[in-house]
C-alpha cells in the first residue's frame, strides 16, 4: 500500500512539472516609464489560444510546449527592446504600428475578435 501511494505521489509531481514549462503570467515593463506594466496571462495564451509557441516566439520555428524546458525560449526584449535594425520593430515605441507586441498582439485581438485593443484595457493603471 506505501508503495502505490509513493509511486502515486511520484507521477504526480512528475506531471506536475511537465506541465509547468513556462511562467503562467508574465509582466511585461519595458515601457513603464510611459505606461503602466502589462500582466500578460501567459499560461492562457499558451494553453488555450495559440496553437503552435512560434506564433509569438516566431524566431524559433516549430517550438512546442513540450521543449520549453530544454531550450532557450527567448524573450520578446531580447531582439525588441533595443533593435539594432532599424527596421525591427522596438518595444520601447509607443505608436500601434511601430511596437512588436502592439503589432502582434492587437492584430491577433482584432482578427479572433477577442481580447484588449486600447491602451487602457492592456496597461491597466494600479
Amino acid at each position: 500500500m506505501r508503495r502505490t501511494v509513493v509511486s502515486f505521489l511520484f507521477v504526480t509531481f512528475a506531471a506536475a512539472i511537465a506541465v509547468a514549462h513556462y511562467p503562467a503570467k508574465l509582466k511585461i515593463d519595458e515601457a513603464a516609464k510611459k505606461q503602466p506594466a502589462v500582466t500578460f496571462d501567459h499560461a492562457k495564451h499558451g494553453d488555450t489560444l495559440v496553437k503552435s509557441c512560434d506564433t509569438c516566439h516566431h524566431t524559433q520555428k516549430g517550438l512546442t510546449k513540450a521543449q520549453t524546458d530544454k531550450v532557450d525560449v527567448k524573450r520578446c526584449s531580447q531582439c525588441h527592446l533595443d533593435p539594432k535594425d532599424p527596421k525591427m520593430p522596438g518595444m520601447r515605441e509607443m505608436a500601434m504600428n511601430k511596437n512588436p507586441m502592439h503589432i502582434r498582439c492587437i492584430a491577433c485581438h482584432k482578427e479572433g475578435k477577442k481580447g484588449p485593443t486600447v491602451c487602457k484595457d492592456c496597461h491597466v493603471k494600479g
